[in-house]
């Protein structure tokens, strides 16, 4: 291989890799926890869209299901949640898990975790 064509390679290699590492490193927005987060409207649709999907957290498949209308039931009385100590919750947990994450697909971004948290920590409301 001469030289020229080695050199673009290397070249090549290492715009790729930049243009990969930013997707990694972005910063998401904070989530206010002063403002209150509402299940139905911001928390559902994160297990609606990356959970709730065929062969995966609905029901009669994968506990808990995570489909509209039976979710906050199944993640309250299933002990996903807890309210004391919101980092020590199953459903936090297995979000941000690097050996068995959640959903398998893809982690959620960091905007989603921090919603799911900042629900979990004010209390889970089912509002």
């Amino acid at each position: 291989m001469n030289k020229k064509r080695y050199l673009t390679y290397i070249i090549v290699f290492m715009l790729l890799s930049a243009a990969c590492e930013k997707d990694y490193y972005q910063t998401a927005p904070a989530v206010d926890p002063n403002t209150p987060v509402s299940y139905s409207t911001q928390v559902q649709p994160i297990f609606t869209e990356d959970c709730a999907t065929a062969g995966c957290h609905v029901t009669g498949i994968q506990s808990p299901d995570l489909s509209a209308g039976k979710s906050y039931d199944q993640l309250m009385q299933l002990g996903y949640v807890d309210t004391t100590d919101a980092e020590s919750s199953l459903l936090y947990k297995r979000i941000i898990s690097t050996t068995k994450p959640m959903p398998p697909t893809g982690k959620l971004s960091n905007t989603e975790i921090s919603l799911i948290l900042t629900w979990i920590e004010q209390g889970a409301p089912n509002n």
